[in-house]
């Protein structure tokens, strides 16, 4: 059970961990208010082409090793947080300050805040 919890918390991002989870309060208030973060969208091409968050790029999590950007911070997310954990990982490991979007697009539109439709 224990080993069970523990993987969980991990899988999560609660644990051991070298990047912080926000709220999409916390990160609307960010965006609105700071100009060197950059918003990566870490899903499939396909679903960054359904909706996204208004001003991020599209880098799946198999293509981040190609992602070279010279921002003080990276905010990633993804449809519900879960992929976006790996990839705040990675992205640390890479020297990165990350910040990864709690619950993804949908706890930012439960949020009330607008995401753009192609």
């Amino acid at each position: 059970m224990v080993m069970l919890l523990s993987w969980f918390a991990y899988f999560k991002g609660w644990v051991l961990k070298d990047f912080k989870n926000i709220s999409p309060q916390e990160a609307h208030a960010l965006l609105e208010n700071s100009h060197n973060i950059t918003l990566v969208d870490v899903r499939s091409k396909k679903e960054f082409d359904k909706d996204h968050l208004e001003g991020a790029v599209s880098f799946p999590l198999e293509n981040l090793s190609e992602l070279n950007v010279t921002a003080s911070k990276l905010l990633v997310y993804s449809e519900r947080g879960e992929l976006s954990v790996d990839a705040a990982r990675i992205l640390s490991n890479r020297g990165y300050k990350v910040l990864n979007l709690e619950g993804g697009v949908v706890f930012w539109i439960r949020g009330g805040y607008k995401v753009v439709e192609d």
